[in-house]
């Protein structure tokens, strides 16, 4: 398993973590004892203990204090300590992102939104619908709604391949500079457990993001994530 030219700690770390995601440790199972590891990987303490650190920071696993460490499980984990985009997140899992766009339309803003957003009865939104898959597995179903004015024109790009966010920056001068993420747990809809081929009695994480520019509020999105396979692990810092 040795690389030279990568760290012992993060071999150590990433082979761990794919055992753990192929269903070798089990969520819920204690990892082999410390001993154990530096026996089986051929290397120190210290570097199974930095192996273990970051797992532990990644919501692989939680470290326990006379038990050991205890697998967390296989989903894919969102750390919930700064602004993050799908595409990056997935990838460093190792996997492979992709996004269908299901809709792009302007529709005029319902009053559910103008109490989201702080918009006016008159206004267009852009409504821009998506499932964001991981190796092609559908993962997450997601509906953003943007403030038509500040950019006009946006349904002449395919988001099939083109980063919302990237656009939003290169062809408006738009910049994300903060967001807010709310979550509750609910159950799925019909139709987005036909999109997430799952089934409708299955739990989802339902999460509300409200994103700001300098002058307020820009974007709304509900995503519905599978629970299963989909986490997130908030950051707390003392």
């Amino acid at each position: 398993m040795k690389n030279l030219n990568t760290p012992l700690y993060f071999q150590v770390y990433k082979d761990i973590k794919y055992k753990i995601q192929n269903g070798q440790y089990k969520e819920g199972e204690k990892l082999p004892s410390e001993r154990n590891l530096y026996s089986q990987y051929d290397v120190s303490r210290i570097t199974i203990r930095e192996a273990l650190k970051l797992l532990e920071e990644e919501g692989y696993i939680r470290r326990e204090h006379g038990r050991g460490s205890i697998v967390l499980g296989s989903q894919y984990n969102q750390m919930l300590d700064s602004l993050y985009s799908f595409k990056d997140e997935i990838e460093k899992n190792g996997d492979q992102p992709s996004t269908i766009m299901l809709s792009l339309k302007k529709i005029a803003s319902t009053e559910h939104l103008q109490k989201k957003m702080g918009i006016l009865p008159h206004q267009e939104v852009y409504e821009l619908r998506r499932l964001r898959l991981a190796n092609d597995k559908p993962l997450i179903y997601e509906t953003s709604y943007l403030p038509v004015k500040f950019c006009e024109g946006l349904e002449k790009f395919d988001f099939n391949s083109h980063s919302l966010y990237n656009t939003l920056d290169k062809y408006y001068d738009i910049q994300i500079i903060r967001a807010y993420e709310n979550l509750t747990a609910r159950k799925l809809s019909e139709s987005q457990a036909k999109y997430l081929e799952t089934d409708i009695n299955d739990t989802c994480m339902f999460i509300e993001r409200f994103s700001y520019i300098e002058e307020g509020i820009f974007e709304y999105t509900e995503t519905v994530a599978k629970a299963k396979d989909y986490k997130y692990t908030v950051k707390l810092i003392g």
